[in-house]
């Protein structure tokens, strides 16, 4: 996870040389073209092909909820009311990579909006055509009429209806668009940035409009008048203004002011985040809350976990004061505001929201046992909380629908699906099932201890009991680096689907331990900013190297050979893992990893500084130990990628060509990070099965 619509993308200030065609095709050849066993990628199919739910939402005024199914690929959005089995009220057929996203109910439930096509991480680029479609599609916003048919509401992102239901607004770019819901929608002001975010006030007259400007972020009010729709802007600092949110009486604003500090800053020290409040009646405006130094002092939430009023005058905000970041309140009519803390110390949350009534906080938090998310129910006026959800599901997004409480979960066989906690009972409207012939092993929670002795969580997969030992083992890095991997199916979908790949590699006779490094989430602010993550050091690493001599360490693994298989950061973190440590890691799976971090320029750095910073890159980059590098790896990018340039990899692949240094690579043309359809998923999980087979020699005797 990272600072609000913070690019993940890295520059690289390297040029690498050319490759040639010849060299990419010479290197894929090196190894036996010996697939998987059919009957293993029938079986991966089936369990790729596994309904897997996403983008819940509720409606404000009736038990109605809406998500978004992808099932063998295709993505269709079901609807159901109050837990009941659920109608499909799209029908799309293909996995072409065509996403459905941004849903958002009328109040009455009647109506539902949503996003076809595009890329929700980068809605203003061009859209993505992973299917390669000779017309590639466009991001358009669609409405469902309660009479089921669909209509275009125009090209754009974030749709948002009114709180009466009547008008339906969203953005386009730096364009914001308003129409009758159902019809049409017209250009109401056009601006300069990218408009991120719309906020209606509870009476509908206003909306709340957050505009990215690059260097910073400012917040504009827009009302619909007679001949003049000029909008308002609230007043603005050489800051990231965000997450704006109305009083329940509409005539205040809370947000956030947040700065983004240098890279030299120490931490804790500085200031760098308040909460602002705006008075629309007289245009101006006042701190509430300024975080203090120490713990908390950066802003750090994650998406969709941003700031609410109650009825009794206090807003609800994310801080990590006390080192675990926990939802707190202020009182606004206080002052000073001092902050109180709702939710328990020693626990994360990642969700919440205000019940029906508004008299309980309903939120998602890992309390009791960092591992396990559970979602939750506490008085906002005092009183224990309560569990809503049981022990073994993982639960980490919480909605709410009219009186209903909503909740996506998760658990060791079954992939995210929603369920509907109404009087106590809950109700699974659509339950994925396993496929016949695959048993999902449980994972089981170990302690691996990091180099400077820190306790590092992983989960261990293990090959069924009657595969003979030893075993071949892979070390699992997952990316970010700001995750958290569980020990059941992952709420998102990039790792649900490494999940899977997790349980078809211990099904297939490997030791498998998913580490969670240090920089990860869930186990509090000093293991996720610990010192020398990253482009700083890349401390994380030897976590990374402390979970492959824990494998080498067990009676049931063979010792030389252990791999190790990641993407993105964890694509980085395999690259570093072969660059540092061919003699533990004999092999590596690198899927669209970071290999150079060197960074062009360090505005606000002196020379020296700016020296420092690009030489502790470049000593943090798999790049910088490629003369050490000799086990042999698997590079596998899409070459539509807006997270991590795809010249990444080109890069390394010509630097371990010009080392003789055996791999093979594989490219995906008009495919994103995170790729769209199941059938990449698919091909690159059966590429990686061959490859680490071949030189993992699994089910060989050592």
């Amino acid at each position: 996870m990272n600072p609000p619509r913070a690019r993940m993308t890295v520059r690289s200030s390297l040029l690498a040389a050319p490759l040639l065609a010849g060299t990419m095709l010479l290197a894929a050849t090196i190894f036996p073209a010996r697939a998987a066993p059919a009957e293993d990628g029938t079986r991966l199919a089936g369990l790729l092909a596994m309904p897997y739910a996403n983008g819940l939402t509720g409606a404000a005024g009736t038990p109605r909820i809406a998500w978004v199914e992808r099932r063998d690929g295709v993505r269709n959005i079901l609807v159901s009311d109050g837990g009941a089995a659920p109608r499909r009220v799209t029908a799309y057929t293909k996995d072409d990579g065509t996403d459905l996203w941004g849903l958002a109910l009328s109040p009455d439930g009647r109506m539902l909006a949503f996003v076809e096509g595009g890329d929700a991480e980068y809605p203003d680029d061009a859209p993505p055509n992973a299917g390669n479609a000779p017309i590639p599609g466009k991001q358009t916003v669609r409405v469902v009429l309660p009479d089921g048919r669909i209509v275009a509401a125009g090209e754009g992102h974030a749709p948002a209806f009114s709180p009466d239901g009547r008008l339906l607004a969203f953005a386009h770019g730096g364009t914001l668009l308003v129409g009758r819901a159902g019809g049409v929608a017209r250009t109401v002001l056009t601006t300069r940035g990218a408009i991120t975010a719309l906020h209606w006030s509870p009476d509908g007259a206003r909306l709340a409009i957050e505009i990215d400007r690059g260097s910073h972020d400012v917040i504009a009010l827009w009302q619909e008048k007679s001949g003049d729709d000029a909008p308002v802007f609230l007043p603005a600092a050489l800051a990231h203004d965000q997450m704006p949110t109305f009083s329940p009486d509409g005539r205040s604003i809370a947000f956030l002011r947040v700065r983004k500090p240098l890279p030299t800053a120490e931490r804790g020290k500085g200031s760098f985040w308040s909460i602002q409040v705006y008075d629309i009646a007289t245009g101006t405006e006042r701190t509430l809350w300024t975080a203090p130094e120490g713990a908390g002092s950066r802003f750090w939430a994650p998406e969709g976990v941003g700031l609410a009023w109650t009825g009794d005058g206090r807003l609800l905000f994310p801080w990590e004061g006390s080192g675990w970041l926990r939802l707190c309140a202020l009182t606004i009519a206080a002052a000073p505001a001092e902050p109180r803390c709702l939710t328990p110390d020693g626990a994360e949350i990642a969700s919440y929201r205000l019940s029906a009534d508004g008299t309980r906080l309903l939120y998602t938090a890992n309390a009791g046992d960092v591992d396990h998310w559970r979602a939750w129910s506490q008085p906002l006026d005092g009183g224990p909380a309560s569990p809503l959800t049981g022990e073994d599901a993982q639960v980490m997004d919480v909605t709410t629908a009219g009186p209903a409480v909503a909740v996506m979960a998760t658990s060791v066989d079954r992939p995210a699906h929603p369920v509907v906690l109404q009087n106590g009972a809950p109700r699974v409207p659509a339950a994925p099932l396993t496929p016949t012939g695959f048993t999902f092993a449980t994972p089981r929670i170990v302690h691996v201890r990091g180099e400077d002795g820190r306790d590092i969580h992983g989960q261990l997969f293990l090959p069924p009991a009657t595969t003979p030992g030893p075993h071949p083992a892979l070390v699992f890095v997952h990316g970010g680096p700001e995750r958290q991997m569980l020990p059941a199916f992952h709420p998102m979908g990039y790792y649900s689907n490494a999940y899977i790949m997790n349980q078809m590699l211990a099904a297939r006779g490997y030791v498998v331990l998913s580490v969670n490094y240090r920089s990860g989430t869930g186990y509090g602010l000093a293991f996720r900013d610990a010192p020398g993550i990253g482009r700083a050091g890349a401390s994380e690493y030897g976590d990374v190297r402390a979970a492959g001599l824990y494998l080498r360490a067990r009676p049931d693994v063979i010792p030389d050979r252990i791999g190790i298989w990641g993407g993105s950061w964890g694509g980085y973190l395999t690259a570093l893992a072969l660059a540092r440590d061919s003699s533990l890691f004999a092999a590596g799976a690198d899927f669209h990893g970071v290999h150079d971090l060197t960074e062009p320029d360090h505005p606000g750095l002196s020379p020296v500084e700016k020296q420092q910073a690009r030489e502790s890159e470049w000593r943090s980059s798999p790049a910088a130990d490629i003369a050490h590098w000799r086990a042999p790896v698997l590079l596998i990018h899409g070459d539509d990628d807006h997270n991590v340039e795809f010249e990444q990899s080109v890069l390394l692949a010509s630097l371990l060509t010009a080392r003789g240094v055996p791999f093979e690579d594989h490219a995906f043309p008009g495919e994103r990070h995170a790729f769209l359809r199941t059938q990449d998923w698919l091909t690159a999980y059966l590429w990686t099965l061959r490859f680490l087979d071949a030189h993992l020699q699994v089910g060989q005797a050592p």
